[in-house]
């Protein structure tokens, strides 16, 4: 009974830890007028800053799950929270593209560590049954505290208190990890941690696993239309003669769509016979609404494109992050490195596919630059398309 309970301890813990990091990287969107003009930058190296927290998961996702497997959660991630911590402290003093990008690569450790072991660690309190709703709800905080940067972080009075409130709130994260944050075994003495398994083993078992390569994948094929439309759209509205402020809270609609994708997109898929149908059409339109979406009307209508764009990109993440945990051969034993390897993935997407291709391919067209976000998803549902078939009932899948 204890477990029961203290689960919802568990699961608001991980959100809030989870909310800070995001929060922090996405007031940057719309203060990008102002600090491209402040610190002089170009359009590829705001790129570079605003997905600067993807950095460390390129070399360290693999590590990350590693280590969360030996040693647990809460010392790892602790020390995550702490340099994520030191870097929000940095960004206060940032007065240059190379501070500034230097402060967003370190608060980048702690989203990391979770997008990592996010799904070891609630599927260690939560029964199959409930982990894709438990990470649809940790993964619809995230996406709500993108909403809430790219929402409100023009309203704030300057640069300087947008820094300060996101350090504020990285304190109070990495607080309530240090002192609430527990294991199942710590509440119930009949409950043992399974032992680990040396890391080749490991290592084999994970590589060897075809769908958490596609699982992978599509995730680093979604992030990288995900960074497009969620780093320019304030810019592309301002290039229309809409202001910060309005664009700003326009472009939280793209991100309240994402926050109930997260949330109802779990819910839909028991009732799809094939679930790599639903990430397909999910993926065919959120690549027509991320290409033509930034240009609709002003108005009811370009919020709602924007809205939809967001449900249905945003609806894609939470399936495909449950389901290496859910693979017969991976299960809880190795989710932590399984989910190391499909963030790694995730994350080269986000860092490579705008600022290496898209964005210079583009050049200062929007059209082309959305384009090239849309063509990610579409890619994204087709390569889908390969995951194994569902036992719907069970959730499971029939083979890994």
């Amino acid at each position: 009974m204890k477990k029961e309970r203290y689960r919802l301890v568990i699961l608001l813990i991980a959100c809030i830890a989870m909310f800070s990091p995001n929060y922090a990287q996405y007031q940057l969107s719309p203060l990008a007028p102002c600090l491209m003009t402040d610190l002089g930058i170009s359009n590829t190296e705001f790129a570079s800053i605003f997905s600067a927290p993807m950095i460390p998961a390129i070399f360290l996702s693999l590590g990350a799950g590693i280590l969360v497997d030996r040693f647990g959660a809460k010392k790892v991630l602790g020390i995550a929270m702490l340099i994520s911590s030191g870097g929000l402290g940095l960004r206060l003093m940032a007065n240059s593209y190379t501070s500034l990008f230097v402060s967003m690569v370190l608060v980048g450790f702690s989203a990391l560590f979770l997008n990592a072991s996010g799904p070891k660690i609630l599927g260690a309190w939560y029964p199959p049954s409930q982990i894709g709703v438990s990470l649809g709800v940790f993964f619809a905080v995230s996406t709500m505290a993108m909403a809430i940067g790219m929402g409100t972080t023009a309203m704030l009075p300057s640069v300087q208190s947008a820094y300060w409130l996101s350090f504020i709130i990285g304190l109070l994260a990495l607080s309530l990890w240090l002192f609430f944050m527990k294991s199942p075994e710590q509440l119930d003495d009949n409950l043992h941690q399974t032992p680990s398994q040396p890391i080749r083993h490991s290592l084999k078992v994970v590589l060897n696993s075809g769908p958490v390569w596609i699982v992978g994948l599509c995730l680093m094929l979604i992030m990288g239309g995900n960074l497009i439309i969620s780093s320019f759209l304030p810019t592309a509205l301002g290039q229309r003669g809409i202001d910060p402020v309005t664009a700003g809270a326009i472009s939280s609609a793209f991100m309240l769509g994402s926050l109930a994708g997260c949330l109802l997109t779990p819910a839909l898929a028991s009732k799809f016979r094939k679930l790599k149908l639903l990430l397909f059409i999910l993926g065919l339109i959120a690549a027509i609404f991320e290409t033509f979406a930034w240009q609709a009307p002003i108005g009811s209508v370009l919020w709602l494109t924007l809205f939809l764009t967001g449900l249905t990109l945003g609806g894609m993440i939470p399936l495909l992050v449950s389901l290496p945990i859910r693979l017969p051969a991976i299960g809880p034993q190795y989710a932590g490195m399984a989910g190391g390897l499909t963030a790694t993935l995730q994350l080269l997407g986000a860092v490579i596919l705008p600022t290496r291709l898209i964005v210079p391919l583009a050049g200062d067209s929007m059209s082309f630059i959305f384009l090239g976000g849309g063509i990610c998803l579409f890619l994204a549902g087709v390569v889908a398309l390969f995951l194994p078939d569902f036992h719907n009932r069970q959730s499971l899948l029939v083979r890994s």
